[in-house]
């Protein structure tokens, strides 16, 4: 079986998994989970545990179906999104913080979910860069910045139903057809395990919380960088700083909602 087929293989399982999950967890949410919506509902903030256990349950199923062992890349992966996963599911414990923006959590004077999710994520960066490109500084710099950037712009785009969902399978699914193939059986698992419970996310049942958006970040960001040559990899970078610099100032909230082909993608699928 190619990786292809496992990919498919490994995209079943997350989703099987997530389905598994999304009932109890929907019908009985931790009190801590609770969120008020856009739409003023009380929504728990599970569905990216669900995304954490598919993927998990689905690329480890994947790699190991393959038959040729776990490498460096599945560290990376593992590490990236694992690691993402736990600081935001940290973050998601805690309730609704204050402090805003990276700037606002550097101010705050005290230890917020969010510095920890800044310090997981490049930690994590860091960690895949040193396991994938040791003798290329180049590329081992661009994937340490890749990582967090990435998992911070999912982090931050999580403000309305699906919105995250969407986006990280317009940028998900091309990287699996297109990307690296051992990547797109790693990951494979996650984008089905999202695909299976955006339906409750969009309905505004639940939410995926830091604990889905954070790792989905870290895990398109991941795959960008095994996937792509210094130079787009490079152009990526910069789009991704631009997009976290830019979010200090303005809301994407409000730039969506201005502009129409962006409003209706946003509200696509919504209630």
């Amino acid at each position: 079986m190619n990786d292809l087929l496992w990919a498919l293989a490994a995209a079943g399982t997350g989703a099987l998994v997530a389905l598994a999950f999304r009932a109890p967890a929907l019908a009985s949410p931790p009190p801590w989970s609770l969120r008020t919506n856009v739409s003023g509902r009380q929504v728990p903030a599970v569905l990216g545990v669900g995304v954490v256990l598919g993927g998990a349950g689905g690329g480890l199923a994947g790699a190991l179906g393959r038959g040729d062992g776990l490498g460096r890349l599945e560290a990376a992966t593992a590490i990236a999104f694992l690691g993402l996963a736990a600081a935001g599911l940290w973050d998601d414990t805690r309730g609704d913080e204050s402090p805003r923006g990276f700037g606002g959590h550097l101010r705050a004077g005290r230890l917020t979910g969010g510095l920890v999710k800044i310090a997981a994520g490049g930690l994590a960066g860091i960690a895949a860069a040193a396991l994938l490109y040791r003798d290329d500084l180049v590329m081992a710099a661009l994937t340490a910045l890749a990582v967090p950037l990435a998992a911070n712009l999912f982090n931050l785009l999580d403000r309305a139903p699906g919105r995250t969902g969407k986006v990280a399978l317009l940028a998900g699914l091309p990287l699996l057809a297109m990307g690296d193939e051992r990547w797109a059986v790693d990951a494979a698992g996650a984008f089905g395990a999202l695909a299976a419970l955006l339906p409750a996310d969009l309905g505004e049942r639940g939410m995926l919380g830091d604990a889905g958006a954070n790792p989905l970040g870290a895990l398109v960001g991941l795959g960008l960088a095994v996937s792509l040559d210094a130079a787009p990899l490079g152009a990526v970078v910069v789009v991704l700083l631009a997009l976290n610099a830019a979010s200090e100032r303005w809301s994407f909230s409000k730039v969506i909602e201005s502009s129409p082909p962006l409003r209706a993608l946003d509200e696509l699928g919504r209630k």
